[in-house]
């Protein structure tokens, strides 16, 4: 059975990307894209929404994960596909919630990655797992993995949190997948026991090692970035994506980023920035040490970095990084400045995306150079790839909003046009 909402299909069938009920041909790729032509699907975060909001993109497709499952939206057939779920029943607050976009608030956003089960979309999920037996129900965190192009379900994996005491269990905050390392997918969670990372075996489906009282942050080639205790005691570690085993501690906690293939950045308000090797923990050289708190740093999926910090609400200084962790450019707000730094929201194979403060029009620089690339471009989008942006609902001009103040209840996908 097909159904048709606001102009957007609804399927309990999968159907191959870029095909339809009467077919429909691949649009041309731009990679990456210089500027985008006007919306062509409208998504929103509102509960029980016809066209969900995505968090991630995937071809001609994008997909969300929340309470329905993992879930993809196809962009050229507007057809949005049943949800791939958990086995178990969803916990930690998905249990009894439906549609909207908690995923923001209790799961990291879905993962696509190409692997040794093909490509495939992977997100975690809090889930209870039932009584069996002598055990007692119990809480877990349950990784699904759905075919990018059929979105069926490929692979479902629990790893059981330890309950404090028998009988009992903690309960889960967040969970994400962090990322893949070679056959290993690495995913935590936060819980009142403490919180845990863990690698599992896409091929085997076996949970490999499991590291209790720490938070997965992120991915630094073989090193998974953690967080360990809680309040003061907070401190920055380093495992190896492998084994699970430490490789460094006693980094002070703080707001991480991470700068090209093997470098961390590391800020507090009170103690300003500084860059660790993400191998050894030791402290390196770099122009983003200092006095400055508060950087959020863009990968572009290729061979940059950007990092970005604001004063005063403002866009202050951005700059790029390569692989290794070199600056290539920079462009500041300062005296004798002829250029204003731009509000980074994406960056992609060697583009930034963006705009520049009171301005209702995006942007697009190079990447390598900092360039302007598109002075004026029609959307500055949060997601990219070489089919389409995701950008905020464009208002009216007559609302008199620029983009700095554009909310985010409501997103559009962009077609890539250069």
């Amino acid at each position: 059975m097909v159904l048709v909402l606001a102009g957007c299909v609804v399927s309990d069938g999968p159907l191959p990307v870029g095909t339809g009920p009467v077919g429909v041909p691949m649009p041309r790729a731009f990679d990456p894209p210089s500027d985008f032509g006007a919306p062509t699907v409208w998504m929103s975060r509102v509960e029980d929404a016809p066209v969900p909001m995505v968090h991630v993109l995937d071809g001609v497709a994008g997909w969300r994960a929340d309470a329905e499952g993992l879930t993809r939206v196809d962009f050229l057939t507007h057809t949005v596909h049943p949800g791939v779920r958990p086995d178990n029943p969803l916990g930690g607050g998905l249990g009894d919630r439906r549609g909207g976009d908690l995923a923001v608030d209790v799961l990291g956003n879905p993962v696509v990655a190409d692997t040794a089960l093909g490509r495939i979309v992977l997100a975690a999920f809090p889930v209870e797992v039932p009584a069996a037996g002598t055990s007692p129900t119990g809480h877990g965190v349950e990784l699904v993995a759905a075919d990018s192009a059929t979105a069926t379900k490929r692979l479902s994996v629990t790893v059981p949190v330890p309950a404090l005491t028998p009988g009992s269990g903690p309960g889960i905050g967040w969970s994400s997948v962090l990322g893949v390392h070679d056959s290993l997918v690495l995913v935590s969670a936060t819980s009142t026991a403490g919180g845990f990372v863990a690698g599992i075996d896409l091929v085997s489906g076996i949970v490999v090692w499991t590291v209790p009282a720490m938070v997965g942050l992120m991915i630094v080639g073989d090193t998974v970035v953690v967080k360990h205790g809680s309040g003061p005691d907070t401190d920055v570690r380093g495992l190896s994506a492998v084994d699970g085993t430490q490789r460094w501690e006693g980094v002070e906690s703080g707001a991480v980023n991470r700068i090209g293939d093997r470098q961390v950045l590391v800020g507090t308000p009170q103690r300003g920035s500084a860059v660790f090797d993400a191998v050894t923990g030791s402290e390196v050289v770099s122009s983003l040490s200092g006095r400055l708190a508060g950087w959020r740093c863009l990968d572009d999926g290729d061979s940059v970095t950007v990092c970005q910090v604001s004063q005063n609400a403002k866009p202050y200084a951005v700059l790029g990084f390569d692989r290794t962790g070199a600056e290539l450019w920079r462009i500041v707000d300062e005296p004798g400045s002829t250029r204003v730094p731009p509000m980074v929201t994406a960056v992609w194979h060697g583009a930034v995306y963006g705009y520049t403060w009171g301005s209702d029009a995006g942007l697009v620089l190079d990447a390598r150079t900092g360039a302007d690339r598109t002075p004026a471009a029609t959307a500055a989008p949060i997601l990219v790839n070489e089919y389409f942006g995701i950008a905020p609902a464009p208002r009216p001009k007559s609302s008199g909003f620029s983009n700095d103040q554009r909310g985010f209840s409501e997103t559009v996908a962009v077609p890539a046009i250069s």
